[in-house]
């Protein structure tokens, strides 16, 4: 028994010591970001590698999942657990497939396999979930929403609730354990408490009221980004007494019992201003005021999220209310850069409901510069039809636009039928030339929005070192 114990405890080593090496080499030979070839070795040589990784976690295993805001929310997590001295691992790139997230735990690793760690936040890819449970044991899951996203990777809404679902049944949480930490105000999200093992499990987040400052974008959703009309349990009509933005908001079904239900943790007042929120935040049963650092009412429910996960691992408010003043944006999610002296806000966009929300705030600022990135990669999602059902008619039709990435083609096309005259739309392909031209573009007092796909952020991350 011993010596297989041994052999294992080598097997690891040596997997963990062969992905720093791939990670390295990667890095070294400017090959990409390597954020998940590292781990797609190292489970070649060791397949229970993130199993003995895992197994190492002191404490939780918190899994982040949903359609948007997964990294944002990861981000601010951990540094809320961070701010009571506890050590976090997660993967804090986005890397979330299996392979990314094994990836993180084999950086964070000492050579020997050897992962000190308290929690570990695991931001977890829709169709990952039930694949990444198999694997690790998991005490709490948080799902942010779900919107349709990469149609032909997820399918139709209901087919990304299931996959959800699956990797949730395998979790501590259907044995009676753990949390089930939803987004309350998401009908298709609560609607996966429903299942009767969760029933003690269950905890929710949302938004109560919001109120937008002269400045910020104007409130109201976009009505052609509502993607949930009927009840989810019986297919009724879904009554809304408050619309956040797209189907997110107050509900009840008007044939059956099924409605918003009871909030542990609340923004009771959002005040959006441009460039920040500031919060009432109702944390169980105390209150604080709190500001977040962030654009957009999105943000707002990342906060929520990371704050709801934080109540229940037993954190005190302090934790948000220090975290927020520490937190550093991830790249390219609400990143704030100086390039070539102009200040820039790079923004992923990925789905309609997001796009059309970050839309909202190029169109709300007059001084704001648009540089567009539209790339159909697998990791993007080979289907660019998303385009269409998002508000790009937000952008006012006086601004000027550099288009570019693999379908510049297509994102001029959409620009055109949002009624910016062609004038107006400069397409280049070449997202390096593009962002020169962009930035030229751009006066000392304005600021540069860079919007891209999923990859193109990877090559524009790689690009700006």
């Amino acid at each position: 028994m011993m010596f297989w114990t041994d052999f294992a405890m080598l097997k690891t080593a040596v997997a963990v010591t062969s992905g720093k090496t791939v990670a390295n080499l990667t890095a070294f030979l400017k090959m990409g970001s390597g954020t998940s070839l590292p781990g797609k070795v190292a489970r070649k040589l060791d397949p229970q590698l993130l199993r003995n990784l895992g197994k190492q976690i002191k404490h939780d295993v918190i899994a982040v999942t949903g359609t948007n805001g997964k990294t944002t929310t990861c981000g601010l997590l951990a540094q809320f657990i961070r701010e009571d001295n506890h050590r976090v691992v997660h993967n804090q790139l986005g890397a979330n497939m299996v392979p990314g997230i094994t990836a993180a735990l084999i950086k964070q690793s000492s050579i020997t396999g050897q992962l000190k760690a308290d929690y570990a936040v695991l931001e977890v890819d829709e169709a990952s979930m039930k694949g990444l449970t198999a694997e690790i044991g998991v005490q709490r899951v948080v799902v942010s929403n779900l919107f349709r996203d990469q149609l032909d990777r997820y399918g139709e809404l209901d087919t990304t609730a299931k996959l959800i679902l699956s990797g949730i049944q395998q979790t501590d949480i259907a044995q009676g354990k753990g949390r089930l930490i939803l987004n309350g105000d998401d009908p298709l999200v609560t609607t996966l408490g429903q299942h009767p093992a969760f029933q003690d499990r269950l905890l929710y987040f949302g938004v109560e009221t919001v109120i937008y400052q002269h400045g910020a974008p104007a409130s109201g959703p976009v009505p052609f980004t509502r993607e949930v009309t009927q009840c989810p349990s019986c297919q009724g009509p879904l009554h809304y007494e408050t619309l956040i933005f797209g189907h997110l908001g107050h509900y009840r079904c008007q044939q059956c019992t099924f409605e918003r239900p009871p909030l542990t943790v609340a923004a009771q007042t959002v005040v959006v201003k441009p460039e920040s929120s500031e919060i009432q935040l109702r944390y169980g049963h105390q209150v604080v005021s709190v500001v977040l650092g962030l654009p957009g009412l999105f943000n707002v429910y990342n906060l929520l999220a990371a704050a709801a996960a934080a109540y229940d691992l037993g954190l005190p408010v302090s934790v948000i209310t220090e975290g927020l003043k520490n937190y550093q944006s991830v790249f390219g999610r609400a990143e704030k850069r100086v390039l070539q002296g102009k200040n820039t806000l790079i923004m992923l966009i990925k789905n309609p409901v997001g796009a059309s929300e970050v839309l909202k705030l190029v169109g709300g600022d007059p001084k704001g510069r648009l540089l567009l990135a539209l790339n159909d990669n697998y990791a993007d999602g080979r289907d660019v039809s998303w385009i269409w059902d998002a508000q790009f008619e937000a952008i006012p039709a006086h601004k000027k636009v550099v288009v570019s990435g693999v379908r510049a083609d297509d994102m001029a096309v959409r620009l055109k039928y949002a009624g910016l005259p062609a004038a107006n739309i400069q397409v280049e392909p070449d997202l390096k030339t593009a962002l020169d031209q962009a930035l030229a573009q751009t006066q000392p007092d304005e600021t540069l929005y860079v919007l891209p796909t999923y990859t193109a952020l990877l090559y524009l991350k790689q690009m700006l070192g």
